[in-house]
């Protein structure tokens, strides 16, 4: 549980470090705190975690049927004595493509090592003379379980390489979708303040409002909630992109009220 939990926030950080990257912008601008990574986290790995339960019981299936003939384990065992091999020679083709690879090599190689220890772990052939047929000695044991210990650190290394990796993917596409869909995705807000905010371009506008017992002297309109942080409200205007565009902080507080716009017609009626 504890290293579940541990992969879930790294992902959630890398996601979102990498997406914060893609915006042009710095995760630690919006302050999310450790239950806003793992939340992050959770929708995208939906996808790794059926595609880990499907290895596992393809493993398991492996497993079953070589043990059920003593011929098949060895010969299964000695093809596999060498599936580190593999990933070690992705990493020559790494230059190729860096994005692609970074995330192909450390699954390979927790896959590669795992089988490289079940086949150097189980026995190739009954020892002479053995009770039961296994012959296994403490000294082989003891090898057996370093072998194990070993490979099983190698694999939590290249598991938060993978992470990392995915993380990355998964924090530029959500970068790319929300770059796209700036002014129809992201909920449209109207801001009213006692005081000019300075609020302007992107498409966004503003008015002084004109009812002499308002509280507030402006209204901003056309813009967009990019995030939402305790008491800071993230707002972009409605052609914000991340090559050029500012994301304005907004303090809640007694002088400024905050109104969010649903449907076509709200956001049609924006700056009108």
């Amino acid at each position: 549980m504890t290293l579940l939990t541990a992969v879930l926030f790294y992902f959630g950080w890398a996601s979102s470090d990498a997406e914060s990257r893609a915006l042009g912008l710095q995760d630690s601008l919006f302050h999310l705190s450790t239950s806003d990574y793992l939340l992050r986290s959770v929708q995208a790995l939906f996808l790794p975690s059926w595609l880990i339960a499907g290895a596992a019981l393809a493993a398991a299936g492996l497993h079953r049927w070589t043990s059920q003939e003593p011929r098949r384990t060895e010969r299964v065992s000695r093809r596999l004595r060498f599936a580190w091999l593999p990933p070690l020679a992705l990493l020559l083709l790494y230059p190729l493509h860096p994005g692609l690879f970074d995330l192909l090599i450390p699954l390979a190689a927790i896959i590669g090592f795992l089988l490289t220890a079940y086949a150097r772990t189980r026995p190739l052939a009954a020892a002479p003379g053995a009770s039961g047929g296994t012959g296994i000695t403490d000294v082989e044991k003891r090898r057996r379980q370093r072998l194990w210990a070993l490979t099983l650190l190698i694999s939590v290394l290249m598991l938060f390489w993978a992470v990392y990796a995915y993380a990355g993917v998964v924090g530029r596409g959500r970068a790319a979708e929300t770059a796209r869909t700036v002014g129809t995705r992201l909920p449209a807000v109207v801001v009213f303040s006692e005081k000019d905010l300075m609020i302007r371009g992107g498409g966004s506008c503003y008015l002084r409002v004109q009812e002499k017992d308002s509280a507030y002297g402006f209204r901003y309109s056309g813009l967009r909630l990019f995030h939402i942080a305790g008491d800071r409200v993230y707002v972009v205007p409605v052609h914000w992109s991340p090559r050029e565009g500012t994301v304005w902080v907004l303090e809640k507080s007694d002088t400024l009220r905050v109104e969010y716009i649903s449907g076509p017609a709200g956001r049609a009626e924006e700056c009108q």
